[in-house]
């Protein structure tokens, strides 16, 4: 490595928060998943992935040994990685890559020892092997996990990648100075933090279950679209929405038309968002996390019809950009910073956007559009990509959303006791109605 690093980096406090989430039970984890033309070598994987994590930091970090009493946490940072935590797959169809999936994000990713990933390689002959990551979001949030992804297919493929470790360490310094200069108007800040408490006082609607309460562990209904039907979602783009605010809005109905079909009445619902607060030249290149949550939410007269909804949720998403909750809450969670550690541990119960107190009804990240890190002349194609954030209960559902060669890729992760897997494609298809019947 030739960046100077310090071997103890402190938690940013949105990394605490993340740390206080995280259950074993309930994992807040990450999934990243890529499918390419041809064979994945076990031994030069292991390599690239050793390689990548010389590249990011926090790929090598261990929450380092703590007291209740100390008022900051560390991470540990390896010099390199000592171990690849990479289960091999062999001879997979279908069933056996459902199942190897959902096992592997079932874990729950433990922090006293690096890395705070956990890999699996399915070897599925001539559909392409594919190659899993999942990662403990206390360390990185989804734009930190898919430039780690890049990193690796880089290093797999020979190519030079442009990230360097200390550009973590410049984000991560920069990003509460960078946050209080963008939104310097503090009075609207209050404001909009207000509004968005006031919302959240009431529990918000719940996913009707169509699962087993006994059941514990993670699925995953993947959907991937055509070309022409990611062309047709620009359709729908009205008044400044976004392909994000497309997929928020169907999110939205297909919930509420769900509990309509399930006999379960539905009032609020309030969806998390995570936020990229990257500065523009390093949006997608530093594995750490900087996105910070929040809330879109719609009341059942918000929901008429699609058109309105969109509307709704699309001027929700321009107030947050413009007036600046995130740099509010992110202004509120260093007030917290000099408590002791064990009156931390409460806060994310206390906090709004992310605490227990809402708990939220579901969760949508969208990584937008990928570009492919592998050249033309690689002996691997990149194929597929997916990506979803966690739906810690009683959130039993998240959507993640990644557009990769002009096919949009849809993971819907639910929990086993939300949803039986048959459900769950039930769900998908409600989801997926409500866009063929707009677009």
């Amino acid at each position: 490595m030739t960046d100077f690093l310090p071997q103890r980096i402190p938690l940013s406090i949105y990394d605490e928060l993340l740390l206080h989430l995280d259950k074993p039970g309930s994992p807040l984890s990450l999934q990243m998943e890529v499918r390419v033309s041809g064979h994945l070598d076990e031994a030069r994987l292991i390599a690239a992935i050793r390689t990548a994590a010389d590249h990011h930091p926090l790929m090598r970090a261990a929450l380092a040994p703590h007291s209740d009493t100390d008022t900051q946490y560390f991470w540990q940072i390896q010099d390199t990685l000592p171990s690849i935590p990479l289960r091999i797959i062999t001879c997979c169809d279908e069933e056996a890559l459902h199942e190897a999936r959902s096992a592997l994000h079932s874990l729950s990713v433990p922090l006293v020892e690096a890395p705070p990933f956990r890999c699996a390689l399915a070897h599925c002959g001539e559909k392409g092997d594919f190659f899993m990551i999942n990662m403990n979001h206390t360390v990185s949030d989804g734009v930190g996990l898919y430039s780690f992804m890049v990193s690796i297919l880089r290093a797999y493929a020979g190519v030079d990648d442009p990230v360097r470790s200390l550009d973590v360490m410049q984000m991560r310094n920069r990003q509460h100075d960078s946050d209080s200069a963008r939104f310097a108007d503090h009075l609207v800040r209050i404001s909009r933090l207000l509004k968005v408490i006031g919302s959240t006082l009431n529990p918000p609607a719940r996913i009707a279950a169509d699962g087993q309460e006994d059941q514990t562990g993670l699925s995953f209904m993947p959907v991937r679209f055509s070309s022409e039907q990611t062309r047709r979602l620009q359709q729908l783009r009205h008044n400044g929405a976004t392909v994000n605010d497309i997929l928020a809005t169907t999110l939205h109905l297909a919930i509420d038309e769900w509990n309509q079909a399930h006999d379960q009445r539905t009032e609020r619902i309030s969806m998390i968002m995570p936020m990229n607060i990257r500065e523009a030249a390093l949006r997608n290149s530093v594995a750490s996390n900087l996105s910070v949550w929040v809330n879109l939410v719609s009341q059942s007269d918000d929901r008429t019809d699609f058109r309105h909804l969109l509307t709704v949720l699309t001027q929700q998403t321009a107030e947050l950009k413009e007036t600046g909750t995130m740099g509010l809450l992110i202004d509120l969670m260093h007030e917290v910073r000099g408590l002791p550690a064990w009156i931390r541990k409460a806060v994310p119960g206390l906090l709004p956007l992310t605490g227990n107190r809402i708990a939220s009804t579901t969760v949508l990240g969208n990584l937008g559009q990928a570009r492919s890190p592998l050249p033309g002349n690689s002996d691997l194609t990149l194929r597929e990509m997916w990506f979803s954030p966690p739906c810690r209960m009683p959130m039993g559902l998240s959507l993640g959303a990644v557009t990769l060669h002009d096919h949009l890729h849809l993971s819907f992760r639910y929990h086993r006791q939300q949803f039986s897997r048959e459900g769950a494609w039930s769900f998908a298809e409600t989801f997926l109605d409500i866009l063929n019947r707009e677009s």
